[in-house]
């Protein structure tokens, strides 16, 4: 399947799994974010939101060794005033496309990801990446700040120290790097990067959807709740799984020893 919607910019294809690979496919300006490639992304988001044939993403850039992303197109940054990024949420319509899918997002990483690529792959669910790949937030020396998240969702995971010493010093940090301080959740040689990737996608795509869609929001309000309300919606999402058919067949299958056969009911 093939994206119609502007897919110079983002093209997006299923395998026979239902892993939908989306690929931001702007080389020629290192896979930069501009705001027709941000539209190209919101939709390309929704219609695999959409897709029932569709049970993960991957987001990667168009070459397996090539950039992720380098963040917002400068070209156009430069002329957007205060006034008319209130006025169109700039990147708001980015965060959102991503934060209501249900189905999981895995970012690919190789090459770089910086600025609003990095900003990006941290809005994904899980972030694999090349052990060499450089990820940073630069904006500083641009005369701007992140704007999509960074300050956020870097400090978050990896600390106050670390979050200003990478904003304010502009320092970049190795994929390596990152999965030590836990950002990344695996890196790997880029000639495994690829495959490790569409291995996980395909392990995730295995499972049942429904049982996938309460674990990834379980996950997710653990970031936004205390410990304690966060442990009572987990165990109201996890009583709610035992009215599922996938559950007596996943419980099943362990006791009978064999594989389960999910239905995603």
């Amino acid at each position: 399947m093939e994206f119609s919607h502007d897919s110079s910019l983002v093209q997006v294809t299923v395998d026979e799994h239902g892993v939908a690979f989306l690929k931001i496919n702007r080389p020629e300006k290192r896979n930069a974010l501009s705001q027709k490639t941000i539209d190209s992304l919101v939709s390309a988001f929704a219609m695999v939101e959409r897709d029932n044939k569709v049970r993960v993403a991957i987001l990667a850039g168009s070459r397996t060794a090539g950039p992720f992303s380098a963040g917002a197109d400068l070209s156009e940054l430069q002329h957007l005033s205060t006034s008319e990024a209130y006025r169109t949420g700039y990147l708001k319509d980015l965060s959102d496309a991503v934060a209501s899918m249900r189905k999981p997002i895995i970012a690919s990483v190789a090459g770089f990801a910086l600025g609003g690529g990095f900003e990006l792959a941290m809005m994904c669910d899980i972030i694999y990446a090349a052990d060499d790949c450089k990820f940073g937030l630069p904006e500083l020396t641009v005369g701007t700040i992140p704007g999509a998240g960074g300050t956020q969702r870097l400090t978050r995971v990896v600390g106050k120290q670390k979050a200003m010493h990478m904003i304010l010093t502009s320092s970049t940090m190795t994929g390596k790097e990152l999965e030590q301080l836990g950002l990344i959740a695996q890196a790997f040689p880029l000639n495994e990067l690829y495959g490790a990737t569409v291995a996980a996608a395909r392990k995730i795509a295995s499972r049942s959807m429904p049982v996938l869609q309460l674990a990834k929001q379980a996950v997710l309000n653990a970031d936004e709740m205390s410990l304690d309300a966060g442990l009572k919606i987990e165990r109201s999402l996890y009583y709610g799984s035992f009215a599922l058919q996938d559950r007596t067949e996943g419980m099943s299958a362990f006791v009978e020893k064999r594989q389960p056969v999910f239905n995603d009911h």
